[in-house]
């Protein structure tokens, strides 16, 4: 293994059953958010990386294309150098960050006069959806969707690529896919496509432009 320490921009591979998937750093987040801002409200993904991972299964570890297969997830950055956790990953090549095309997961959170708020990273917008109406998990209706979506462990993240490529037989847990379809709206066509017409949004453009119009500006963390 690379002794090198990922940073952001930085692409990487795994070996899964021997096949190759490739997928990058996005945003340290103690480092880049709350090194600047400590009670940002993403302080409760301290510690974490957030990683896409890239479209396609390899023989060998030569990348042809960057199409995105998972968008950005929080996983743990401790458990990439733990010797617990093992996670075998190699050093690609570095592709600089661009700030203004960082997308982050959409989740919903608890908003006022009883109606629940969707959430992206500094948005947080009242929907038209009431407390009692939480979309629920489909075998466990006491539990709400799209509540959080922290990747225990690198490889969570790789067995939903897999299986989001239909190649289930790869998958290391085979039965843990529906954690990222519960815990983040992008990968749920329906619900998005639901509350972004509640917030009166476009879902086909990026954060970026999105965040601007309700007045913040991503590159504060990057112009210091």
């Amino acid at each position: 293994m690379s002794k090198k320490r990922l940073s952001e921009g930085d692409i990487f591979y795994v070996n899964v059953n021997d096949k190759y998937i490739f997928a990058r750093i996005l945003l340290d987040v103690n480092s880049r958010i709350l090194k600047h801002e400590p009670e940002h409200n993403i302080k409760f993904f301290a510690g974490c990386y957030l990683i896409e991972v890239y479209k396609g299964i390899y023989d060998s570890p030569i990348l042809t294309t960057k199409d995105i297969i998972l968008p950005s997830q929080y996983t743990f950055k401790k458990y990439f150098y733990s010797k617990t956790y093992n996670v075998e990953w190699i050093f690609y090549e570095h592709e600089p960050i661009d700030y203004t095309k960082l997308d982050f997961p959409e989740i919903l959170k608890t908003g006022d006069n009883g109606l629940i708020n969707f959430t992206k990273f500094d948005l947080s917008i009242p929907t038209s959806t009431q407390f009692e109406d939480w979309p629920k998990i489909e075998n466990d209706k006491s539990s709400q969707k799209f509540t959080s979506s922290i990747c225990g462990s690198f490889y969570q993240m790789i067995d939903e690529s897999l299986h989001l490529q239909g190649r289930d037989e790869l998958m290391r847990v085979s039965n843990r896919t529906h954690f990222l379809d519960n815990n983040d709206l992008r990968l749920n066509i329906n619900f998005r496509d639901k509350f972004y017409k509640q917030i009166e949004e476009n879902l086909n453009q990026n954060y970026y432009e999105m965040a601007l119009k309700h007045g913040y500006d991503l590159g504060r963390f990057y112009n210091k």
